[in-house]
């Protein structure tokens, strides 16, 4: 019986193995579903890029998980990284300056601000959290605001050079760069969003509708439905036996991008629709105009201070901030 229990223990121990090492049936799940960046051949290429394309000054911004990938392999300072995602970020200016003044320096609401005497001169020292500056910069919708958290993290003399990083992995740590950005000091506590990317199961035709009907379930009576008909898609959000309607829908047709949107839905936000159809993923309505979904999602379009820099593999996107 013991050698038994043990030829059964050494079974179960080797299809547990073979299991863990089946790869996803679609690249996009790894990608998607990854908590931390991993030095894939696109991660590689990228950072190798910027190391021959960049003044050796330039500032990579991105959130910290990277930091050590750029510092080593792409050699170019980072705004923070494994070993400061919990540092601060220190200014002093000399004299004392007005609650309107500091605001407008620190860009962020929350900060600490002192009034110090410093070689016989009287300074204030305004305080912000790294973390916070660059989760503010992901979660934001006002591009300009952007600029100026950034403007803080510029190397001197180097005719502000300065490179963000938009990256896959940040899709499924939404829920920590949303928390740290909306963070105050009075609740110590923030607000969680979050990305959610849903893979095809099943393509069926409609008949009484003349149409093709696409399923992207996330739970076991729970699923977005795209029809489509005479190339038309229609979005719904099946729950259960409720069919309502989701805000918005954006999709590619013929390699251009539309997006359709439903005044009267009942579910805000958005489905981002993948090109070839066989994932999506959904946005909830405060982080629809982030800056990261229009960046890694939309490419940077219409942004006027993130010029596209690069695209490698769809994984890893590079922006080149525009300082006025």
């Amino acid at each position: 019986m013991e050698l038994k229990r043990k030829i059964g223990i050494i079974i179960l121990s080797v299809l547990t193995i073979i299991i863990l090492s089946i790869p996803y049936s679609t690249s996009y799940l790894i990608v998607l579903t990854q908590q931390t960046p991993i030095l894939s051949q696109n991660w590689w290429q990228a950072l190798n890029w910027i190391k021959d394309n960049t003044p050796d000054c330039s500032v990579i911004a991105t959130y910290w998980d990277p930091g050590h990938f750029i510092t080593g392999i792409a050699e170019r300072p980072v705004v923070f990284d494994g070993a400061s995602q919990n540092s601060i970020r220190i200014i002093e200016i000399e004299g004392n300056l007005s609650q309107e003044e500091i605001k407008k320096i620190a860009v962020i609401d929350n900060y600490q601000t002192e009034i110090i005497e410093k070689d016989g001169k009287i300074v204030t020292r305004i305080t912000t959290a790294r973390i916070q500056d660059i989760g503010t910069t992901l979660f934001t919708d006002n591009e300009t605001k952007a600029v100026e958290i950034l403007k803080k993290y510029m190397m001197p003399n180097c005719n502000d050079s300065m490179y963000y990083i938009a990256s896959s992995d940040l899709i499924g740590k939404s829920q920590w760069w949303t928390y740290f950005s909306t963070w105050t000091p009075e609740t110590h506590s923030g607000d969680k969003y979050v990305y959610m990317p849903v893979g095809l199961a099943q393509t069926k035709p409609v008949i009484t509708e003349n149409a093709v009907g696409y399923i992207y379930p996330f739970t076991s009576d729970q699923a977005f439905i795209i029809y489509e008909k005479n190339k038309t898609l229609t979005l719904m959000l099946q729950q259960g036996s409720n069919w309502l309607k989701v805000k918005k829908l954006f999709y590619f047709k013929d390699n251009n991008g539309y997006l359709e949107e439903y005044p009267d839905a009942e579910i805000k936000g958005m489905v981002w629709l993948s090109p070839d159809k066989t994932w999506i993923i959904y946005i909830p309505d405060e982080l629809v105009n982030s800056m990261f979904t229009r960046m890694f999602l939309f490419n940077g379009q219409g942004l006027e201070k993130f010029e596209f820099a690069g695209n490698w593999g769809g994984e890893v996107k590079l922006f080149k901030v525009k300082f006025d």
